[in-house]
C-alpha cells in the first residue's frame, strides 16, 4: 500500500528526512502505536521550482550548518510512504489525519536563521499502485539506492552491485518474509548517475560529533529481472539500505 501526504511547507532544509520520520513516528503515536515494526520506504517529492537559498541551520544544540534551503512558491510538497504491512500503513493514515500542523523545529532544534518551521498537513490519500505481472520491470528511484560492502559505498556502474543487492534483498527478505528472494535479481542499469546525499541522525552526531553524514548512491532508470511476487514486494518495501530512512523508494515505469 501506499500513500499520499499533501503537506503546505514554505522551507525545507538539505537535511530534511529524519524530520520525516519524526512525522511517520508520530502519525504512529496519534493512531495509539508506540514501538511498530515494519519495513518501509518513503520519498519527499518537492516542486521542480526549489528556489534554493543558503541559511543557517541549527541542527540541535551543539551542532548548526550554513547550507542549502528551499522556499517553494507554491509551498506544497508530497510525502509518499510505502509498505507491504497494511496495518502499519492503516495506522499511518489515521494518524495524519489526527496532525494538523507538523512542528518540523523545536525551541533548539532544525531552527532555520534562527526561526521555527512548520508544515501543515493538508490531506492524505491512498495512491494506487502499479501491479507487477511481468518478470522483467523498469523502475525509476524516487530516492537513491544506498548499497555498502565493508562500509564502503558500492554503485550502480560496479561489478559488484548485483552481487550485493541480491545479498542485501535475501537478508530484508528474511527478516520481513521469513524465506529467501525465489530467484536471483538481474540488474540493468538504463540510466542511472551517482548522487550524494546530506543526511543527519541524533545517534550519528553523537558516535561521530560531525553535524551530517554524507551518504553516496544511485539515481535513475534501471531495468529488474526476478520473480513476479519478489518485485512487488521490492517496489512496495524499497531497494537496498536505510529505506525507513528515506532511501530505495522506487516507482514502476514499465
Amino acid at each position: 500500500m501506499r500513500l499520499k501526504v499533501c503537506i503546505e511547507a514554505p522551507i525545507v532544509p538539505i537535511v530534511y528526512r529524519h524530520r520525516v520520520l519524526s512525522l511517520i513516528k508520530e502519525a504512529l503515536k496519534k493512531a495509539g502505536i508506540e514501538d511498530k515494526k515494519a519495513y518501509f520506504c518513503f520519498n519527499l517529492s518537492l516542486p521542480a521550482n526549489k528556489n534554493p537559498k543558503v541559511a543557517d541551520i541549527t541542527i540541535d544544540e551543539e551542532y548548526s550548518i550554513r547550507d542549502l534551503i528551499f522556499r517553494l512558491k507554491n509551498k506544497e510538497i508530497g510525502l509518499y510512504i510505502s509498505s507491504t504491512d497494511k496495518n502499519f500503513i492503516d495506522a499511518i493514515l489515521e494518524g495524519i489525519k489526527k496532525i494538523k500542523i507538523f512542528n518540523f523545529s523545536s525551541d533548539k532544534t532544525m531552527l532555520v536563521d534562527g526561526r521555527k518551521i512548520y508544515w501543515k498537513i493538508k490531506k492524505v490519500e491512498v495512491v494506487e499502485e502499479e501491479e507487477i505481472s511481468s518478470e522483467e520491470v523498469v523502475f525509476k528511484t524516487n530516492s537513491p539506492i544506498l548499497l555498502e560492502r565493508d562500509k564502503k559505498p558500492v554503485l550502480y556502474n560496479e561489478a559488484i552491485f548485483e552481487e550485493v543487492l541480491n545479498e542485501n534483498i535475501k537478508q530484508r527478505f528474511l527478516t520481513i518474509l521469513g524465506r529467501e528472494p525465489k530467484r536471483k535479481l538481474e540488474f540493468e542499469p538504463i540510466e542511472m548517475g551517482k548522487v550524494v546525499v546530506k543526511h543527519t541522525l541524533k545517534s550519528f552526531r553523537e558516535k561521530t560529533g560531525k553535524p551530517i553524514m554524507y551518504l553516496t548512491g544511485s539515481a535513475g532508470k534501471f531495468k529488474l529481472k526476478g520473480d513476479v511476487e519478489d518485485l512487488n514486494i521490492i517496489y512496495q518495501t524499497g531497494i537496498g539500505l536505510r529505506t525507513n530512512q528515506g532511501f530505495g523508494m522506487i516507482n514502476v515505469l514499465s
